[in-house]
């Protein structure tokens, strides 16, 4: 009786978890915790985004540090460089191009960058998700602030899970700007609400 008292309790402290119909990665689920809810409600808008930013990645498993280079002219057509590999995105076209071989392969090849810690997909619904396992599995409920980040004004939330606080911080038209992880860092340094057509180049 006394653990099934000390779960009641404990779960009272949170207020009421999440509940998804299908998997908490969904794009547009909620999870009732209104300082994340902010935050994913923006980060879900980037995909009708132009924009270009930068960032620095830093897996913290291995130390190795990254550039990250996004830009993006409307739906389905967006480039991200990590390091020399860039994914290009264009309508119903994929390629993965090496700058330092200078060539490209069809298709969006993630195992190329997997020792960065860093996806394709960084900016466009990967910390979405991230976010909403972590909302799942929070410990205490979220703290919401909003920071200068790079020059920009960013909407933060900080989410406590076993074993530490991660914190998630987004720009409004969407644009991923500090993630703050166990395994991973990533950094805005450098944003403009235009896109970049030299980095569709392979």
């Amino acid at each position: 009786m006394a653990s099934i008292a000390s779960t009641t309790l404990t779960a009272c402290a949170l207020g009421e978890r999440p509940s998804f119909e299908d998997s908490p990665t969904v794009e547009g689920t909620t999870t009732g915790d209104p300082a994340i809810d902010a935050v994913l409600a923006q980060l879900d808008g980037v995909d009708s985004a132009l924009f270009t930013a930068s960032y620095d990645a830093t897996q913290l498993f291995g130390g190795t540090q990254s550039s990250v280079t996004v830009t993006q002219t409307g739906v389905a057509r967006r480039s991200v460089t990590i390091g020399q590999v860039r994914y290009i995105t264009d309508g119903g076209s994929n390629r993965t191009c090496f700058l330092d071989a200078q060539t490209c392969d069809d298709g969006i090849q993630a195992a190329a960058v997997s020792n960065t810690g860093v996806t394709p997909d960084v900016a466009f619904g990967d910390m979405a998700k991230r976010l909403r396992r972590d909302a799942v599995a929070r410990v205490a409920p979220s703290t919401a602030t909003t920071l200068q980040i790079a020059g920009n004004s960013a909407t933060c939330v900080d989410v406590a899970v076993s074993g530490g606080t991660k914190q998630y911080c987004v720009l409004p038209d969407g644009v991923i700007a500090r993630f703050r992880g166990a395994d991973l860092t990533l950094e805005l340094t450098g944003y403009r609400p235009a896109p970049d057509e030299t980095l569709f180049r392979p």
